[in-house]
């Protein structure tokens, strides 16, 4: 790693923004959503869209079995032509069934609809009703739960999983969900139990693999992390989170070359962010400018709101020779931030006293961010010292343009004697005549003897 005075600034502040990185990777890849399935004979898994539930247990009158039926072949229609689900219109198909009379199911499934169109207080009213109807539809007390993790209840999602585990004793996506919660809260040998419970009751739970994966790595357990992974990847190879964990063990065994193979392996079949992150740490840590542009752009397309993002590519911008890119990046860094990245003053400073060799905004730059980091965060910062030889810099050049100016003051004033002198010499008087009239003698003439 080079320690040359230009660098060393600018790994200060990526090693501030480092911090950021590794805190939104970890979230990223704790928080994933599961998408839920509308049947209540089957469990939500991951990454499938929603189906409709299956044909309800009660006898409803021939109207709303015929409405009900017609609902369901409308979204069977709308799977078969591979467009995207037009949530709204089965909305209307299931108030239907619900207007000519009440079933659980219908509830359940209209609850399905406003959860995709984005409407979770109704989603979770409909799955509640659905439940007080008919409290054995398993599937609605999944959705229910989900539901709430989803809106950031952990809590509540967490009471909810522990009332379906007790309830319904084979259900397997309770106990993969409320073994991720354990997870994320540190508690691995819950989590560790719940996700064998799901496994000895779906065996293709790929989410429970997952959190057997990570409790291995949390315990260090290497090798066995990687063979849960391999386990998951032959139920589906595509997964593009079982690439990165795949690509967490190897980074930890010392293989980067086998990591980096993997988090691209990852972001291959999509944007898939905590690979993406990892990449751009890597590359940030090795100082590859332009893959740390490349991985930070395709980050702010997904999140165009992360300061810290922008601040990176900023630095990768300043350092592939685009310096105005930079300072557009920082600006827009800063502006998102809104006073809480004053590594952003810090790098602006470093760019214009390197790259621009401009002292004066470099100076009020530094002076920014020693106002916005405080003097205990700004302690160990290079910033003073850069801001003194902003300032010797500065100096040396008004006593150079001072002595400058006096070298060109006293060459004028030399300059105003020698034409001085050069004129009084040109108006030099002629001799005067003799006072009997005759000529003067030249200097051809001899006077007479």
């Amino acid at each position: 790693m080079t320690t040359t005075p230009r660098t060393v600034p600018a790994l200060v502040v990526l090693c501030a923004a480092a911090a950021a990185i590794t805190a939104c990777a970890t979230s990223s890849a704790s928080s994933a959503p599961v998408a839920r399935t509308a049947q209540p004979s089957r469990a939500p898994a991951t990454a499938q869209a929603p189906k409709a539930s299956a044909a309800p247990d009660a006898a409803p009158s021939a109207r709303v079995q015929r409405l009900f039926q017609e609902a369901l072949q409308a979204q069977e229609d709308q799977k078969k032509l591979n467009v995207p689900t037009d949530w709204s219109y089965l909305e209307r198909k299931w108030h239907a069934v619900l207007e000519a009379g009440e079933l659980a199911e219908a509830r359940f499934n209209l609850g399905v609809s406003l959860e995709n169109e984005g409407d979770l207080a109704g989603a979770r009213a409909e799955y509640e009703r659905a439940l007080l109807a008919k409290p054995t539809l398993r599937q609605a007390a999944v959705n229910l739960a989900v539901l709430l993790e989803k809106q950031g209840d952990a809590r509540g999602a967490a009471a909810a999983y522990g009332r379906i585990v007790r309830e319904f004793p084979e259900d397997a996506v309770a106990r993969e969900r409320l073994a991720a919660l354990y997870l994320a809260s540190g508690q691995h040998d819950d989590a560790w139990r719940l996700a064998r419970e799901a496994l000895l009751r779906d065996s293709a739970s790929i989410s429970a693999y997952k959190v057997l994966a990570r409790v291995a790595q949390a315990r260090g357990e290497l090798d066995l992390a990687k063979l849960v992974v391999l386990r998951a990847r032959k139920l589906d190879p595509n997964d593009p989170e079982l690439a990165f964990l795949d690509g967490q063990v190897l980074a930890r065994q010392g293989d980067e070359a086998g990591a980096t193979a993997q988090y691209r392996r990852a972001i291959a079949s999509g944007e898939y962010l905590p690979a993406r992150y990892a990449l751009l740490e890597s590359s940030a840590k090795k100082q590859a400018w332009g893959a740390v542009a490349e991985h930070a752009q395709a980050i702010l397309r997904v999140e165009p709101g992360n300061a810290a993002i922008h601040l990176l590519l900023g630095l990768a911008q300043r350092h592939t020779g685009k310096p105005d890119e930079a300072l557009a990046s920082y600006a827009q860094a800063e502006k998102l931030a809104g006073g809480t990245l004053p590594e952003v003053h810090l790098a602006r400073g470093v760019l214009y006293m390197r790259v621009k060799n401009e002292c004066e905004p470099a100076i009020q730059s530094f002076r920014a961010y020693a106002q916005a980091a405080g003097p205990v965060a700004s302690a160990d910062s290079p910033a003073p010292r850069l801001e003194r030889e902003c300032a010797q810099v500065l100096e040396e050049n008004r006593r150079a343009a001072e002595a400058a100016k006096q070298m060109q003051v006293e060459a004028e004033r030399k300059a105003a004697e020698a034409a001085a002198k050069k004129a009084g010499e040109g108006a030099k008087p002629a001799p005067a005549a003799p006072a009997d009239g005759s000529a003067a003698p030249t200097s051809a003439q001899k006077p007479a003897r």
